[in-house]
């Protein structure tokens, strides 16, 4: 039988001096904080019903905690509780991050 062994990565990202590993492709985060960033844009020019601010709120804590495991949003704030202003302020160096990352690695593909 033949057999072939493929390079894994495993890539972290240190936040505030701790590592953290990221459990989603550089895509993937960013196109997913970019459609977070849309919905929240939403709110702006509408209503802004408790309910539609607490979804966001909750989906943003979710997606940092997703790409980067659980309780992360927890560890980096501290234990302090993160507002919605905040965690999409995270998501969105983590997202300049993921794409400055994504094309560096295609250029040095190239």
């Amino acid at each position: 039988m033949r057999e072939l062994t493929l390079r894994v990565e495993t890539p972290t990202i240190r936040i505030n001096g701790n590592p953290y590993p990221l459990l989603l492709s550089d895509l993937e985060l960013y196109t997913r904080v970019q459609a977070l960033l849309a919905q929240c844009a939403a709110l702006e020019g509408g209503e802004r019903a408790p309910q539609a601010v607490l979804a966001a709120a909750q989906a943003a804590a979710a997606l940092l905690d997703e790409a980067l495991g659980a309780g992360a949003t927890r560890a980096i704030s501290g234990g302090a509780p993160v507002s919605l202003p905040l965690a999409l302020e995270w998501l969105g160096a983590l997202a300049r991050e993921a794409a400055e990352h994504y094309a560096a690695l295609a250029v040095a593909e190239d």
